[in-house]
């Protein structure tokens, strides 16, 4: 239901779109993606949490040591593209929205979470490092240096508040508890996913093609 109003996209019966972060890395179009964003939040139109891509991102632009991999490489060489004066412009649209944008949304009074990775319920209400590393990436176990695996944390949130969050991939959108995944993995051929709320329905669409292959899928197609 939205649409380019010539100024940015709204919805017709007011909506407001909430984006779970990671406006960056992998897609085809990142420098676009980026104002619209922008051009969305700055209209009133939507709000932003960051994401894990967002913050290493923000970090390489502070001169910091990252690592230029994970789809990095692929935002610096679409901005690379770009004349100064554009490029320029885009950065200084995304620092706007990360630097200002809290980890996580409480939202319709305490109703609704909107994160990246995910929350606790004894977290909601409250900030501090591990929050914010918490939102950033959800629930992690550290296997040895830079070895870091994903765990599960929805299976043990018994919260009140329902969090809808994205940052790992799952086939379609999953209510567990008192959540929704919403990442559907597009970037990896799979789809873009929304919550419409209060009326808790989700809406799916079907990404166009694979836009990113990770380095073991990319081994086993090459076999």
């Amino acid at each position: 239901g939205y649409h380019d109003d010539g100024e940015s996209w709204s919805h017709d019966e007011g909506r407001t779109a909430v984006f779970l972060g990671d406006i960056i890395d992998r897609g085809p179009t990142v420098p676009a993606v980026i104002v619209l964003v922008s051009q969305m939040v700055r209209r009133g139109t939507a709000l932003f949490v960051p994401g894990n891509h967002d913050e290493r991102f923000s970090a390489f632009l502070a001169g910091e040591d990252v690592v230029v991999a994970y789809g990095l490489e692929q935002t610096l060489e679409q901005l690379e593209q770009l004349d100064d004066e554009t490029r320029g412009d885009v950065l200084t649209r995304f620092l706007g929205l990360f630097l200002v944008s809290p980890p996580y949304l409480w939202l319709d009074g305490g109703r609704l979470v909107a994160v990246h990775g995910g929350i606790e319920a004894a977290m909601i209400g409250a900030f501090d490092t591990e929050i914010w590393q918490f939102c950033l990436m959800g629930k992690v176990a550290i296997d040895g240096p830079g070895q870091v695996r994903r765990l599960e944390w929805a299976p043990d949130y018994h919260g009140t508040t329902l969090v809808a969050y994205g940052h790992t991939p799952c086939p379609q959108p999953a209510f567990v508890n008192c959540t929704v995944n919403l990442d559907q993995g597009c970037v990896f051929g799979g789809a873009l996913s929304a919550l419409r709320y209060p009326e808790l329905d989700t809406v799916t669409v079907r990404a166009r093609e694979p836009y990113f292959v990770p380095g073991r899928m990319a081994s086993r197609v090459e076999e």
